[in-house]
């Protein structure tokens, strides 16, 4: 017996869209729907774009899929509290003067959740929408990225609304897999994104929970500037062209994330320019050309840290002062910190607890696992390899390394470094 499609919404408490191709129906379901209403929408392809102006939900079963025109959005929520889950998204326009998505955002409390988004130029777009939760979304982008990474210290970007909208990339014109812009009061968590430009990029966003989420195969996992009061915890930053770069914020906590195998000739797991008052505590970063970069910032408390197996484990410009270094781990990096000076605004050790210094003499009568006797880390050829890149090639050579050795014991005058006062042993204090 066929029921009129009105008496089983009534009967269900939701109104059922069933196959087609068009669009037609899901768009005249949208536009009549009261406040609240809950859209379930049955396998098929449906043909968009489509515009949310009122708030519902709107879920798909197994096999929904909302296809694109390649003109525009996919999908426009304009309507506070609107609910996006269980779709494949594929199609959008590719006008990046224009902000085109799979879902462009300008409704609070929006909710995107479940999603696969293939085949677009931004993921999704969030603009002027605060206390939105995008959670456990797949984002594919175009293609794995292979594009020169641009050095912010060398040529900042400007800020604006689409300012990284108006870069062309060597391989094809990708957006990004979630951009956040004049907004605040997010929460990020549980989505995968890989092959996009940027994984997450934040502009005027402040006050956003990001957790648990994975970035792969971008440019920068991490695109990040004038945004403050955000909290990052427990994300992956794995092989993209930088792990992260971070500017002209404050109030950030990084924590518990790690930054792995982000690699290029002026790759970083973390960047900071012009960051002040912020956390960095208990993340592993492994593996990148350079782990972490410090440039013009400010009280930054940097603890409980894994900093290994990099080429250049940590640079601290002389332009940043007021920041502690405290109880991190470096070990397995072919250069532990390179400094542009003798870098002594900053602090390496705290309440009598400094770093541990793989190669550090261990000498510890009383045996409470902190040296004896201060640890020099030098920085031979940091300001001539940045340079001369050649120079790299003298790079753990027996000659630097025997005067590394000389200077950790001894300090050789005139040789730019920093110095640990109370470096820690090899003991369950290390992290």
């Amino acid at each position: 017996m066929k029921f009129p499609l009105n008496l089983l919404s009534g009967l269900l408490g939701t109104t059922i869209v069933f196959g087609g191709s068009a669009g037609d129906d899901l768009r005249a379901r949208l536009a009549g729907a009261t406040p609240g209403e809950r859209i379930v929408v049955q396998p098929g392809v449906y043909e968009g774009p489509f515009t949310i102006e009122k708030p519902v939900h709107l879920l798909g079963e197994p096999g929904a899929i909302l296809q694109g025109d390649h003109q525009t959005y996919i999908i426009a929520v304009r309507s506070a509290d609107v609910e996006i889950a269980g779709f494949t998204l594929r199609g959008s326009g590719r006008a990046l003067g224009k902000d085109d998505a799979a879902i462009h955002i300008t409704g609070a409390r929006a909710i995107i959740r479940d999603n696969r988004i293939l085949d677009s130029l931004h993921g999704i777009y969030v603009r002027r929408a605060d206390d939105c939760r995008i959670a456990e979304n797949t984002i594919i982008g175009d293609g794995i990225s292979s594009d020169r990474v641009a050095d912010p210290t060398l040529s900042p970007l400007k800020p604006g609304e689409a300012e990284l909208c108006d870069v062309d990339s060597l391989q094809d014109r990708r957006g990004n897999g979630i951009h956040l812009w004049n907004s605040r009061g997010h929460v990020i968590e549980g989505n995968h994104i890989e092959g996009t430009r940027d994984g997450i990029y934040f502009s005027f966003a402040d006050a956003t929970m990001v957790r648990r989420n994975t970035i792969v195969q971008v440019r920068y996992g991490l695109h990040y500037m004038y945004s403050d009061d955000n909290t990052f915890e427990e994300n992956t930053f794995s092989g993209n062209g930088a792990g992260s770069a971070l500017m002209y914020s404050k109030g950030i906590v990084l924590r518990r994330n790690r930054f792995h195998a982000n690699r290029s000739h002026r790759a970083y797991g973390i960047l900071f320019q012009s960051v002040d008052n912020t956390i960095v505590e208990g993340n592993e970063i492994d593996g990148n050309t350079l782990g972490f970069y410090l440039e013009n910032s400010n009280d930054v408390v940097v603890r409980d840290n894994r900093i290994v197996r990099n080429y250049v484990g940590l640079r601290v410009s002389d332009s940043t002062s007021g920041s502690t270094f405290v109880g991190n781990r470096f070990s397995g990096n072919v250069h532990a910190v390179e400094t542009t000076g003798f870098n002594q605004a900053n602090r390496w050790s705290a309440e009598g607890r400094g770093n541990y210094w793989e190669g550090a003499l261990s000498l510890d009568l009383n045996r409470d696992g902190v040296g004896d006797v201060p640890h020099r880390e030098s920085d031979l050829f940091g300001q001539w390899r940045r340079t001369f890149p050649e120079i790299g090639l003298l790079s753990a050579a027996p000659g630097e390394r025997l005067l590394r050795f000389v200077h950790s014991r001894i300090a050789l005058p005139g040789v730019p470094g920093i110095t640990d006062p109370h470096p820690l042993l090899a003991t369950k204090d290390t992290p």
